[in-house]
Parts: C-alpha cells; structure tokens; sequence
C-alpha cells in the first residue's frame, strides 16, 4: 500500500517537474527581455579620464 502511494506522489512530481522545465524553456526561448525593446541596447558610454575632462 505505502509503495504504491510513494509510486504514485513519485509520478505526479516527475509530471510537474516537466511542466516546470517546458514552460521555463518556453519563456527562455521567447523574446528578448522586456526591460528594452529589442534592437535598441547600447552599452553605457564610458567616462574619459580625469586628465581629458578639463
């Protein structure tokens, strides 16, 4: 009885565990991050030296 409970619980989270995994993949592998549009990132412009900024 106990092993055929543990089988079952055992199943249903290898189940959800591959729900898990496929909707991660899904959302990895969509667009770019949401945080920009995408084209548009530049990386940040860097100070000149102190000896150039007077």
């Amino acid at each position: 009885m106990h092993f055929e409970l543990y089988r079952i619980r055992s199943e249903e989270l290898i189940r959800e565990a591959a729900a898990y995994r496929l909707a991660h993949q899904a959302g990895k592998t969509g667009s770019a991050p949401r945080s920009r549009p995408a084209g548009t990132w530049r990386p940040a412009p860097r100070r000149l030296p102190a000896r150039l900024r007077r």
